[in-house]
């Protein structure tokens, strides 16, 4: 029986083993289509160069280091949405193959004779990528000297050591940074199980920390001596909710005094004309509710919040409204299934809303940049700008409505695709769509941001003829106009788009606090 066990546990062994192996070479096989892909798609143009992103916005940045070739922005999409990923990995993916092929020929190597890992081999690219080529060549010799066995410490110092060794005005640069780097963040609970919380982090210079803590404490002190019989952890996190409300705005009311003044028998520093208190920005969450939620006994019924999406229950919200700080602001009932259209291009506020609580992110394959209710970022001019773009799917110069049937919400990235290539994409129902990728490639995106590759299920359509039609309207709101040069006609291959059917019903009310 322990022969037998043994044996077994040896041949599970091997075979983990040999699937291990065939993992890391297929992923290197993947390292390299990827970088044959790029060489199949240089730049038409110097507009569309791809660059490097972070969270789904080009940063100008290169792909890969210096010395990389550069690619067509427009393939990147088509090659992600095969490997079943979202652009931004597949964007990831092609510069780090990139930068490995190119700019670390012996690391590049050992992935390929199977010595190195793919993901490692990987994420020292992805730390090379800024480098100079010298240093990065003396990266890439350290690292494949023991083929490939740095953890990711040693490989943070050794990326300094090449700075400071072949880079030194970056080496100071980063250095002057470094005393930039204090932040204070928010996080919201994005996916629910935090239950409506948020996690807050920070780096704060020593005196703010001591004193921010010291005044949380003191907070925590007097909650405990007002009778909350809570832990200090929870007492401490209601303190510093006290202490945001009770300093809305910073108390800078006196003049300081002059080192070349302390010296003589001034008089004390004396009050200036005292600022006028800030009120605290009003924040507007959107709740949704079925009707039974709204008037049933059961706390437990589920809702959720727009801004973020995560889920919520009826009992909850109660809680919320309940409050003494929160103002209600019930607002008009928007029912998602209904149609509303107007005559004009532009599309007004209240249409947006309806498709971003409709879609609530970008409706590509694979992405899930919120489409936020209401506008979350501004323009230097201080106007409002929406985290997405309102597309029209039907082109509005070849008929298509500005109607919440023909509307769908896109990020920057997906709408340039879908306006500069030949990305095609229809609605079939109400909150569900059909991709084509210029390849002929399909996927179907639901309500809930799922993403489903129907490529089989297709036979591939006509090929597009570029007439230099495309979306006449450039299908941008708050964008850039269309480059007629890029625009091709919209797909039809699987006829005309039927009216929606589907059927999604929200009550919103909003909640201000």
């Amino acid at each position: 029986m322990t022969k037998h066990r043994t044996d077994a546990a040896a041949t599970l062994l091997a075979d983990v083993r040999a699937d291990r192996t065939a993992e890391n070479a297929a992923a290197a096989r993947i390292l390299a289509r990827a970088a044959e892909w790029a060489d199949l798609h240089p730049p038409v143009e110097d507009d569309f160069v791809a660059s490097a992103t972070i969270d789904g916005r080009p940063t100008g940045a290169p792909l890969a280091g210096e010395g990389t070739p550069e690619v067509d922005e427009g393939c990147i999409a088509e090659l992600a949405a095969a490997l079943r990923c979202s652009t931004d990995a597949g964007t990831t993916l092609i510069g780090q193959a990139l930068e490995l092929r190119h700019r670390l020929p012996r690391l590049w190597a050992l992935v390929h004779t199977g010595k190195v890992a793919p993901w490692q081999a990987r994420l020292v690219a992805g730390r090379t990528m800024h480098l100079t080529r010298q240093a990065a060549t003396f990266v890439d010799d350290q690292v494949a000297a023991v083929t490939g066995k740095v953890g990711l410490t040693q490989l943070d110092r050794l990326i300094t050591t090449a700075i400071t060794r072949f880079m030194p005005e970056e080496a100071e640069r980063q250095r002057v940074e470094a005393e930039e780097k204090r932040r204070f963040d928010i996080f919201p609970d994005q996916d629910g199980r935090r239950h409506g919380l948020a996690e807050v982090v920070g780096v704060l210079d020593l005196p703010d920390a001591l004193d921010l803590d010291a005044a949380i404490g003191a907070g925590a002190r007097v909650l405990a001596e007002a009778g909350v019989d809570k832990s200090l952890d929870v007492r401490r996190s209601m303190a510093a909710g006290e202490l945001a409300r009770s300093q809305p705005a910073l108390d800078l009311t006196t003049q300081p005094v002059l080192d070349d003044e302390a010296t003589t028998p001034a008089p004390q520093p004396t009050p200036t004309t005292p600022r006028p208190s800030r009120a605290p920005a009003r924040v507007t969450l959107y709740v949704h509710l079925s009707a039974d939620a709204l008037t049933g006994q059961d706390p437990l019924l589920p809702g959720w919040v727009g801004n973020t999406g995560i889920p919520v229950t009826a009992g909850q919200i109660r809680d919320w409204c309940g409050r003494p700080d929160t103002t209600i602001t019930v607002r008009p009932v928007i029912d998602l299934n209904t149609t509303v259209t107007v005559d004009s291009y532009q599309v007004p506020d209240r249409i947006r809303e309806h498709i971003a609580l409709r879609d609530r992110t970008c409706v590509f394959p694979w992405c899930s940049r919120p489409a936020h209710p209401r506008s979350i970022r501004q323009r230097s001019d201080g106007t409002a700008q929406w985290s997405t773009d309102a597309d029209h799917i039907e082109p509005f110069a070849t008929g298509g409505e500005t109607s919440t049937d023909n509307l769908a919400p896109l990020c920057r990235t997906h709408h340039r695709l879908k306006t500069h290539t030949r990305w095609r994409y229809r609605m079939l129902a109400l909150g569900h769509y059909e991709w084509t990728s210029p390849h002929g490639l399909r996927f179907r995106r639901g309500p809930d941001g799922s993403t489903t590759d129907v490529s089989s299920e297709h036979s591939p359509p006509a090929p597009a003829v570029d007439d230099g039609a495309g979306d006449g309207s450039g299908g941008h709101q708050d964008g850039e106009p269309p480059d007629p040069r890029r625009s091709t006609p919209p797909l039809h291959a699987d006829g005309p788009v039927g009216p929606p059917t589907g059927r999604h019903r929200s009550r919103v009310p909003a909640l201000q606090h």
